[in-house]
């Protein structure tokens, strides 16, 4: 919820926060960083409040829906990246590399790159939903015409601040936290607290058989796969261990911390909005709006709602420009070591890398056509997100292949963190990835007007034409893609 997936502070600000406070001092040394401090940037880098709506439509099961995942999906990202990382600095390229070889490592690489492509336009369509609220337009929400405009406008407009270099990211994302998340959530929360204390009408029952989320079918469930994506992008933190107060075990507990608190924050959002929100009238993209229209009204002061849709607009802003320059950073720094044409290398004069930038552009440009060819937004808000988890669930399942790999064939390496049980670990994480990825070709309840098997194929050909070019791309590499002679581990290291 605190954040980008995720509205959020970026993983690659809280990389940046951290490089920032580790910069050597005057006496030359770098200053180190307490893990409750790597908690609170865990907490910032994973999720989005464009998710909540997602669960919100369980209800009172939105315990079991956060829980499970928090389970079987985040703790072994954790507790794998951490091995990893501490074992092998570099990121998921150099791990997948060594486990398998440049070419999957290029392509696990590309996943992450295209997961953030896909994301934008379907987290500006959170933004655009919630400035037709904050302008009393809510019907505007499901004009396709209007979402895809709304979402080029602000998607070329974030582009255009990432151009301007890093201090202007910076800035505006850590702006955006603050403002379009932290005080919406908390405002979220504190409503559905007033207003149950006040007895006023609850959309939803508490009783300890409303833990389970309703099932009938995949369907019934298949907005499940939000959860996954609400929890992904916990293993970039693994880079700070080696900044880390203390022993390697300190990690483990900023993860658990982290944990708890992620999913206690997206908990408590999620039910806010099932509780001032009828499923019947849920908005996929614009959830956190309507609960904050019927909370305002009913404590009579409307014109709040407006307000605090305002700022979900701000924090969505700044979510796309924290991605847009955090992923297309790392790719461009793989490309460098290769694995990219030089056209693709190319950078401005503060050193920004525009030639990717307009690439994704280019990408995020099409997709957001899907709005205007969309029977209604919350399906083509459903399709995009699906495509995007998808992609990063691939990533994620070649991670953890990675790592079993590396602990069968590096036995001899030094390993400051080492996971009792890693195989089991690393399987039970790939096994809830696999799950993401088969409720993320399965359409929604209620959201999708197109049979299963259409549903999946536009999803899984929305992967393949975005996942495929990779392997084009590293058959076609020449020696002289190559322009910088340092090693991916040491290029990353220097961006640190």
């Amino acid at each position: 919820m605190l954040s980008m997936n995720s509205t959020h502070l970026s993983r690659s600000d809280a990389h940046r926060m951290t490089a920032s406070e580790s910069s050597p001092s005057s006496g030359g040394q770098q200053s180190l960083l307490g893990w409750p401090a790597l908690a609170m940037l865990m907490v910032a880098g994973v999720g989005s409040i464009a998710q909540l709506s997602d669960s919100a439509s369980f209800g009172l099961g939105a315990v079991t829906v956060y829980l499970i995942p928090a389970l079987l999906f985040l703790l072994p990202v954790g507790l794998v990246s951490a091995e990893l990382a501490t074992s092998r600095p570099g990121g998921i390229f150099v791990w997948v590399r060594d486990a398998f070889g440049d070419r999957i490592g290029f392509q696990a690489t590309w996943f992450v790159f295209m997961n953030s492509v896909t994301l934008y336009p379907s987290l500006l369509s959170f933004g655009a939903a919630s400035l037709a609220h904050a302008f009393g337009r809510p019907d505007l929400a499901s004009n396709g015409v209007y979402m895809g405009a709304v979402v080029l406008v602000v998607f070329w407009l974030a582009t255009y601040i990432v151009s301007r270099g890093m201090n202007a990211t910076t800035g505006i994302s850590n702006i955006g936290l603050i403002a379009g998340t932290i005080i919406p959530v908390l405002f979220l929360i504190f409503f559905m607290c007033a207003w149950l204390i006040d007895s006023k009408p609850s959309q939803i029952p508490f009783a300890v058989g409303d833990l389970a989320p309703p099932f009938d079918g995949l369907s019934s469930i298949a907005l499940v796969v939000g959860t996954f994506v609400a929890f992904a992008g916990l293993e970039v933190n693994a880079v700070h261990i080696s900044r880390l107060k203390g022993p390697p075990r300190n990690y483990v507990k900023a993860v658990a911390v982290a944990a708890v608190l992620v999913f206690t924050m997206y908990l408590l959002g999620s039910l806010a909005i099932s509780v001032a929100v009828p499923d019947a009238s849920l908005e996929l993209t614009s959830g956190a709006s309507q609960a904050f229209e019927v909370y305002a009204d009913g404590f009579g002061v409307p014109g709040l709602s407006k307000v605090l849709s305002g700022l979900l607009v701000v924090g969505a802003l700044a979510a796309s420009i924290a991605w847009i320059a955090g992923p297309s950073r790392s790719m461009w720094l793989v490309g460098k070591a290769g694995y990219l044409p030089r056209s693709l290398q190319r950078t401005n004069k503060n050193d920004v890398q525009m030639s990717l930038l307009l690439f994704q552009g280019a990408i995020v440009t099409l997709l957001a056509l899907v709005f205007v060819v969309s029977p209604n937004t919350s399906s083509a808000f459903a399709i995009l997100q699906d495509i995007s988890i998808i992609l990063y669930m691939l990533m994620y399942i070649v991670m953890f292949a990675a790592a079993i790999r590396l602990r069968r064939i590096d036995k001899g390496i030094d390993r400051p963190i080492r996971i009792p049980g890693l195989p089991v670990v690393a399987i039970v994480g790939g096994s809830a990835a696999v799950a993401a990825i088969v409720l993320g070709i399965t359409p929604p309840s209620g959201y999708a007007s197109t049979s299963f098997l259409m549903y999946a194929t536009i999803v899984i050909s929305g992967v393949i034409v975005l996942g495929l070019p990779p392997q084009i791309i590293y058959r076609l590499r020449r020696a002289s893609w190559k322009t910088d002679v340092q090693g991916i581990e040491e290029l990353e290291a220097d961006e640190t």
